[in-house]
């Protein structure tokens, strides 16, 4: 267990980054509980992506969350007037990939290469995604990781930061168009 935390406080400790991450992720607000895309276990996962995103020290947008940029150990932002601001004000979209695609998402994922935004996408390389998830690439940089289907905390940790990583040299040197 002290080999997990002093991980943990390299990471803290290393990645002050300045960087804003909006998460997308199906949210309540666009999906309802009798479309069968969003379950008790989904909340679980999204809070503990985005956990890990504001341990690894970057400012964190999720709209099933919040209103508002928030930074840990650093209160809250001001109100984002609309997760579409948010999008067009982060560095990085970090999405989870769910199966089925939730609506939400898709148009955030939308609003991301739209904009030609670094995306990462978490996915389950045993589901099938729709068209659009699988011709991102050809829009926007996209980072697409395969993930722990058991949604350790290890490898919630090692996404993250090898995301972080991607998304530092991605806007440091964006791809040419």
């Amino acid at each position: 267990m002290s080999e997990l935390l002093s991980d943990h406080d390299l990471v803290a400790a290393d990645a002050r980054r300045n960087l804003r991450v909006f998460l997308a992720a199906p949210s309540l607000r666009l999906t309802g509980p009798a479309d069968g895309v969003f379950s008790l276990a989904l909340r679980g996962r999204v809070t503990a992506m985005r956990e890990a995103l504001l341990d690894a020290g970057v400012s964190v947008f999720s709209a099933h969350h919040d209103d508002v940029w928030v930074t840990r150990g650093m209160g809250t932002g001001t109100r984002v007037p609309s997760a579409f601001r948010a999008m067009q004000s982060a560095d990085l979209a970090f999405a989870y990939i769910g199966s089925p695609l939730s609506a939400g998402v898709g148009m955030e994922l939308g609003w991301a290469t739209a904009l030609r935004k670094p995306v990462v996408l978490l996915v389950d390389q045993a589901v099938s995604h729709a068209p659009i998830i699988q011709t991102l690439e050809e829009v926007s940089p996209v980072l697409p990781l395969e993930f722990d289907t058991h949604w350790s905390a290890e490898a919630l940790r090692h996404a993250v930061v090898t995301a972080l990583d991607w998304a530092d040299l991605s806007v440091s040197y964006p791809e040419s168009a």
